[in-house]
């Protein structure tokens, strides 16, 4: 849902949204206008909040844009940001509000259920506001739980926190340790509690979630018999404790830095924070597990996120990514698992496609690099001749028709701020093979003098000064160790293109399938022929065919094409059977940044007469002229009449203006 333009005033709540992927632009909420309120009898304001806008605990994908808050938020006792004696609201009885009340409101009360990545906001406007902020967890237990540890927040112009310049917005609570106190440069809010981080501050900062799973017995208990939605227990008798830690690596984050020792795994094992840096360790008190799975991964592919986990020193490792159960894995075109390999340096493993690992036998531990995949493949073939795994980004279209994304990895996108949205199916899995230990156990212990402190991150003559810095010690101006950037996403970079030449690759078939594909799912439904071509010496036949737009589809690469353009469109089809005559043509599928309500748009040159005798020439002009202003995915597929068996060859889509 998008909306723009949204207006309310004298109100306990100005918005709240249960939407997965809701943006919204040019809000304006006036909490209290000055105006006296009537109420109820025996009602007072003072029991009314208000509120600015809340955002929901887990699920979600939220973006507000252009959003001004007035006279929102309780006034005494918060003064962080602005001492007005107009600010906010008091209990007074005529337009007064609850003490509770505050602009923004973060749902913190469970255990069970979490954030991702999945809050954004720019150009955040506040006029005589009281307090700004507000972890609400209405369980009101003396413990705080695993949503409040890992509330995050992307504040894209620093205008929500009030810093101007990009910010991670993050929690303040104490006992999630230094996870969010990533530098000493952090600026900690009190209200929330909050703590917000200088994206620009280092070199590749961003947000990452992951959800782990590694005791199926030990986590269903989650919601059960332990980890709430809601009651959290006490100090001396906790519902969802610790069953281990994760910090960021480096003796800035050791325990003579932070005694709580980082922050808290519950059986609820998910984990957002801050990624980009030299990476997230975790140790559990039971050991590492012999089996891990990595479930809904939200990270940017422009900030790495690395997982590092100690083992025991013989220990060897089988790891994979995999996607859905569905995946086809007769396909030609695309792969559904992706087997990593064994580097010799975590830098290799860092700056990787994302299908490396390195098992350090100097300190034991094993480095993955954890990135966002398809969630319905794991290599396509867009450009290579066979599948291929690659660093997804987040503009790389989806290669399988069947699967209704345009993008290969999720994402919400408003007002050109995108947030990533995991894909439930797929996952990472580490099968770790130790000798140590109960065999029968879950997990791989490490020896009783196994000490994972003090681990050095840096070169010499540098000292680390953040979750992903390293300075030379009282230097100024700061002089810091430059780490070697990332490598573009693709193993091969796409070939660039003539704007006249032709936009169909291998339109001839004589390289085999590739990157054609059948638009139904189904490879049986395809195949490459020697016996029946209208050009040199392959052609494709389809089969099988239920619908009428069953077909070949190859998809274009959309910065190829203008949007109006006009291509003159050609391929020759002939029908195999009985059925004498039947009717072909050749479709664009047009997807553009104003989407229709089916989400694409289909042009085609119209029905052209085909034969089971003689191979006919089907040509016509077609505009890319759909609404928007630009082509964000664009397919050329086959269609006939339905059931209907038929060749096709030599296609192509030549600019003619």
């Amino acid at each position: 849902m998008k909306l723009t333009g949204f207006e309310v005033h004298d109100v306990a709540l100005g918005l709240e949204a249960l939407e997965p992927g809701f943006g919204i632009d040019q809000l304006l909420v006036v909490c209290r206008s000055g105006e006296q309120w009537i109420m109820p009898e025996g009602s007072q304001p003072s029991s009314s909040r208000a509120d600015g806008f809340r955002w929901y605990d887990t699920g979600q994908e939220h973006i507000i844009t252009s959003a001004t808050f007035r006279r929102c938020g309780y006034r005494d006792g918060y003064d962080t940001y602005d001492d007005s004696p107009t600010r906010g609201c008091d209990t007074n009885s005529i337009d007064g509000c609850w003490g509770g009340s505050s602009v923004w409101g973060m749902l913190t009360h469970s255990d069970e259920f979490n954030p991702e990545v999945m809050q954004a906001t720019k150009d955040i406007t506040y006029e005589d506001c009281g307090r700004r902020f507000k972890l609400a967890d209405f369980a009101n237990d003396e413990l705080s739980s695993v949503s409040g540890r890992i509330q995050n927040w992307l504040d894209i112009d620093g205008s929500a926190s009030g810093l101007n310049e990009p910010t991670i917005i993050g929690s303040g609570l104490a006992d999630a340790g230094k996870w969010w106190r990533v530098e000493d440069g952090v600026v900690e809010d009190p209200e929330g509690p909050l703590t917000f981080i200088k994206i620009d501050n280092g070199p590749d900062r961003g947000l990452g979630h992951i959800r782990m799973e590694f005791d199926e017995e030990l986590h269903a208990t989650v919601g059960e018999t332990a980890c709430f939605n809601g009651s959290k227990g006490t100090e001396e008798d906790p519902l969802c404790p610790a069953i281990g830690r994760i910090r960021h690596m480096g003796p800035l984050f050791d325990l003579s830095n932070d005694e709580t020792g980082g922050l808290p795994i519950t059986a609820q094992s998910e984990v957002a924070g801050p990624v980009g840096g030299f990476s997230w360790l975790m140790q559990l008190d039971s050991g590492s597990p012999k089996r891990l799975r990595i479930r809904q991964i939200e990270v940017d592919p422009a900030t790495p996120l690395v997982l590092a986990l100690p083992y025991p020193e013989d220990t060897s490792f089988t790891i994979t990514a995999n996607a859905f159960s569905w995946c086809s894995t007769t396909s030609t075109t695309h792969s559904c698992s992706e087997e990593f390999i064994s580097v010799d340096s975590l830098a290799k493993v860092r700056y990787s496609q994302g299908n490396t690992y390195f098992f350090d036998t100097t300190t034991n531990l094993l480095y993955v690099r954890i990135i966002m995949a398809p969630e319905a493949y794991t290599g396509d073939s867009l450009y290579s001749s066979t599948p291929e795994w690659r660093l997804w980004n987040f503009d790389d279209p989806n290669t399988v028709s069947w699967h209704a994304r345009t993008h290969a990895i999720d994402r919400f996108e408003f007002s050109s701020i995108i947030l990533p949205r995991a894909a439930y199916g797929g996952y990472l899995q580490i099968e770790a093979a130790c000798n140590e230990g109960d065999q029968d156990s879950k997990y791989c212990p490490m020896s009783g003098d196994y000490d994972i402190q003090g681990i050095e991150v840096c070169p010499s003559g540098y000292s680390q000064v953040a979750y992903d810095k390293c300075c030379v010690p009282s230097s100024d101006p700061e002089e810091c160790y430059d780490f070697t950037k990332p490598p573009t996403s693709a193993p091969t970079p796409p070939p660039t293109y003539d704007p006249s030449s032709d936009l169909i690759i291998n339109g001839g078939f004589e390289d085999g399938l590739s990157p054609w594909y059948i638009n139904t799912g189904n490879d049986d439904q395809i195949e490459i022929v020697e016996n029946e071509v209208n050009s040199g010496t392959k052609a494709v036949l389809i089969k099988d065919r239920v619908s009428s737009w069953n077909g070949v589809q190859q998809n274009i690469d959309p910065s190829r094409v203008e949007h109006g353009a006009t291509y003159r469109v050609s391929g020759y089809a002939k029908i195999k059977g009985d059925v004498a005559s039947d009717s072909f043509k050749l479709t664009f599928r047009i997807t553009t940044d104003v989407p229709s309500s089916s989400t694409h748009y289909w042009k085609n040159f119209g029905d052209c007469a085909v034969t089971n005798t003689e191979w006919t020439k089907c040509e016509g002009d077609i505009a890319l002229d759909s609404p928007g202003s630009i082509i964000t995915g664009l397919q050329l597929y086959s269609e006939g009449t339905a059931t209907t068996d038929y060749y096709v060859d030599d296609v192509s889509a030549i600019l003619v203006s």
